[in-house]
């Protein structure tokens, strides 16, 4: 199979290289598209339950409120465990699901579930928490003025640009902080209530009555049509004031008869502060779960743009404090550091040990394809990326598998010395081949090596499963590349004049100085070996060439039949030389296989372990 891959990379070079530019354009849109994050999100999936109730005791609110969601809560599907807190008119309730769960799914079966609950007191408020995590505070700001009050900060924030702002998609909630949130107060006086007969609750209703419009249907007048309205709603406390609670004998009793009317705030339990401003109009933007946060932050800036040019007051503007953008591009641009930087460092080491700077692009042009499939598989699977994943891509482990079968196709052009491109073809091809299967499974062993990485649950699985599928995807990517584009582009870039590369210098000197050593200690290996060994069968110098080649120098081999006469005629009766050479390498033989089966044991424990526990676990 390899063989007939690597001949029809070589014959079909063309539709080869445009297949291979036509994945690299998917992986850029995949890359464009997938989430990147500053780090990962290691958060769980998670519904928070909130129910508000004006004026209870944590007391009353966990026997009235907490317990019959709770009740209503319980057997809710993939959900491992539930926390609840009660506070003064507020109940919390979190239910934590499998990291399986669909979030969407958990949060739709809460809410049906959350209105199933009966014996709730009259006027609680029950919602879902904002689809957003910890993590998802993506762009923090403060209106600020220098002609406005904090009421009317407050106010645009809470009314205008939380509105505005939730428009962008993937924005979950946009929470407001600080300034004072607008309201009239009346405050009765109870003695002018007795003196007209009325009571507290004829002035609740009243008020209750009074905000609201009502629709009078329609008035013909002549060919038209006039759509008649009632206009109800307060907007400032002179309207308030006049609201008519009775009347006695024709004299109206209005709500300032009774009351002192005043517009004021909501009261304030704390304050933002920011530098040396002791109170001021923040707010939050929260990112939804699984959006890209660069995709979102794009739209945010776009209404924040507007908000300030044509929608806010005069003087009003939004000023940013932290903005997700520096630190995810901070990121990006660490990625592309690496990228450029290990390519230029591949480039030139590769050049600097084969003196061909074609080689050495060839080399170079697996990192960013491996890199594009590692996006695409992130594409796929619907996982995000982030630092932590992509940074620890080692590119050197990537271009293994091309350097191995570059640096053959060279030795093999600079032995055989084709003199045409059809010849140089087939030694493209044969060359690849024989590097072939042992880079295939020096690959596939180091992915199997990443294997108890993806048993990893919880905390530690969601931040170290996307390091392992990034690493994953991208030496599948190299695999595939360094098995097809790489001999692909040796066939299309290089030509006979590349059997005339020059080893460096440096090497060649090293390379002599290494086979000098070699053949002195195969000369004291081979006197060994024939005083030890049986030389009475006469064994021919062909036969010991090959048998004894792994271990001797060429010059050594030359010596071998006049140092196998020596032998024979000073030590008759001895063992073959060759015999010997064989028995020293038997003893470690038996050794692999237990040391192999003890080693892949030792790595495989922890995980069946883990696998183990969860299985008793789900039974029980």
């Amino acid at each position: 199979m390899l063989r007939s891959l690597i001949h029809f990379c070589v014959r079909r070079r063309l539709p080869v290289l445009v297949l291979t530019l036509a994945i690299a354009a998917y992986g850029v849109r995949a890359y464009l598209a997938t989430p990147v994050e500053a780090f990962p999100d290691v958060t769980n999936v998670q519904v928070t339950v909130i129910a508000q109730v004006a004026g209870l005791a944590p007391e009353e609110i966990e026997r009235q409120v907490t317990v019959p969601l709770e009740r209503v809560l319980n057997g809710t599907p993939d959900m491992l465990f539930m926390r609840s807190e009660s506070l003064f008119g507020l109940s919390l309730i979190a239910l934590t699901f499998d990291d399986s769960a669909d979030a969407f799914r958990a949060r739709a079966i809460v809410q049906e579930r959350t209105a199933e609950a009966d014996g709730l007191p009259e006027g609680v408020q029950v919602s879902l928490a904002p689809e957003a995590t910890p993590l998802g505070e993506i762009y923090q700001f403060r209106v600020v003025s220098d002609r406005h009050t904090l009421t009317d900060t407050r106010a645009e924030l809470q009314w205008t640009v939380s509105r505005v702002l939730r428009q962008v998609p993937g924005v979950a909630d946009v929470v407001c902080f600080g300034g004072f949130l607008k309201e009239i107060h009346v405050q009765v006086d109870p003695s002018r209530l007795l003196a007209h007969g009325l009571t507290l609750s004829d002035v609740t209703a009243a008020l209750e009555r009074s905000n609201k419009n009502v629709g009078g249907g329609f008035m013909r007048s002549g060919d038209q049509e006039l759509t008649i309205r009632g206009v109800g709603y307060l907007t400032n406390a002179q309207d308030v004031q006049a609201i008519v609670l009775a009347s006695h004998d024709g004299t109206p009793v209005r709500v300032g008869d009774v009351a002192r009317v005043v517009a004021s705030h909501v009261p304030t339990r704390g304050s933002v502060g920011y530098n040396l401003d002791t109170n001021v109009a923040e707010g939050f933007a929260l990112l939804r779960r699984g959006e890209n946060p660069s995709v979102v932050l794009d739209g945010i800036h776009a209404k924040v743009q507007e908000l300030n040019d044509a929608i806010l007051p005069k003087g009003m503007r939004i000023e940013p404090f932290y903005d997700r953008t520096r630190l995810v591009s901070e990121t990006l641009s660490t990625v592309h550091h690496n990228l450029l930087f290990g390519a230029l460092l591949v480039i030139s080491v590769v050049w600097l040990f084969l003196r061909s700077l074609r080689c050495a692009f060839i080399v170079a042009a697996v990192i960013p394809l491996a890199l594009l499939t590692a996006f695409i598989g992130l594409r796929w699977i619907g996982l995000p990326a982030n630092l932590i994943s992509m940074g620890a891509i080692d590119f050197g482990i990537l271009v293994d598998g091309a350097v191995v079968l570059v640096e053959s196709v060279l030795h093999a052009t600079a032995v055989r010395r084709p003199t045409q491109r059809r010849e140089l073809l087939p030694v493209i091809a044969r060359s690849a081949f024989d590097v072939a299967r042992p880079t295939f499974f020096a690959m596939a062993i180091i992915i199997a090596a990443l294997i108890p990485v993806f048993t990893l649950e919880r905390v530690e699985g969601r931040i170290f499963r996307p390091l392992s599928l990034t690493y994953s995807f991208a030496l599948v990517g190299a695999l595939v590349f360094a098995l097809t584009i790489v001999p692909a582009l040796c066939a299309l870039v290089l030509s006979p004049r590349d059997a005339n590369v020059q080893e460096p210098s440096l090497l060649k000197r090293a390379r002599e100085r290494y086979e000098a050593a070699r053949d002195t200690e195969g000369v004291q290996q081979l006197d060994a070996r024939l005083e030890r060994g049986n030389v009475d069968r006469v064994v021919e110098q062909e036969e010991v060439a090959d048998l004894m080649q792994v271990d001797l120098g060429a010059g050594v081999l030359a010596e071998v039949p006049e140092r196998l006469d020596a032998a024979r005629r000073n030590g008759p009766g001895r063992r073959n030389p060759l015999d010997g050479g064989k028995n020293l390498r038997r003893p470690l033989r038996p050794l692999c296989r237990p040391v192999f089966i003890a080693a892949f044991a030792l790595l495989t424990a922890p995980a069946l372990h883990r696998l183990l526990h969860k299985h008793n676990v789900e039974e029980r």
